[in-house]
């Protein structure tokens, strides 16, 4: 998958993993802490349009592996893996989804248990989907795979239930990125095939309502060693 961007993208993401591996495994005395997210749903729902019922199953896990170097500096690395299917009446959208996110963060205020901390750090995600259908002329299949890669920076609030256990907060509504996108649509009914390849940069921020952002917001927790 690291072939298919430019030669500074790849070297900026492995500098990226380097540094961060270095950091977890370079201070003796640091204190190591593993945690993460998951999540699971299953959501039933009637489709207005067509009368169809629509069912959405997805599953999300994302481990944490870090060191705390100090008191306010922290590096580490968090693999993704994503599973999703959509059906509606006699169509289903398969998304499976594989990551990488090295990361180190700063610590910019604490407030009896809380604090908050600057994350910065490349990702990697590929994602490949497929959209079968079954009617009265057999079935087809439609293809995508996406390679998105870049470095983010946003905020992380975190919370010490206990002097091992703390919780996070990643505001993923808040945050500043570098993004690249490598995009290739196949069409199995035509046998075509289109690639595409995008690149943005800017400040992803949002005014609406907290709740109508919570997809943008990761909760999970640490373990402290």
């Amino acid at each position: 998958m690291i072939g298919l961007f430019s030669p500074q993208t790849r070297n900026v993401f492995l500098l990226g993993i380097a540094v961060s591996l270095f950091c977890c495994a370079g201070n003796a005395s640091a204190q190591n802490y593993i945690g993460g997210s998951f999540s699971i749903s299953n959501t039933i729902s009637q489709v207005s349009s067509s009368g169809d019922r629509r069912n959405l199953f997805g599953i999300n896990v994302a481990p944490d592996f870090g060191r705390e170097l100090g008191e306010r500096w922290a590096a580490g690395i968090r693999p993704t893996l994503g599973f999703s299917c959509n059906t509606v009446g006699s169509q289903n959208d398969y998304v499976f989804s594989l990551g990488v996110n090295p990361y180190a963060r700063y610590q910019l205020l604490t407030a009896k248990r809380f604090g908050l901390w600057a994350e910065a750090g490349p990702y990697l995600n590929y994602s490949l989907s497929r959209t079968r259908s079954e009617g009265v002329g057999g079935s087809y299949s439609n293809e995508s795979r996406i390679l998105n890669y870049g470095i983010q920076v946003l905020p992380v609030l975190t919370y010490h239930l206990s002097g091992h256990i703390s919780l996070e907060t990643r505001l993923n509504l808040f945050s500043v990125a570098l993004n690249g996108t490598h995009s290739t649509n196949i069409s199995h009914t035509t046998n075509n095939a289109q690639t595409s390849d995008t690149f943005t940069c800017g400040l992803s921020a949002t005014s609406k309502n907290i709740l109508s952002s919570l997809g943008d917001i990761t909760l999970g927790f640490l373990y402290h060693f």
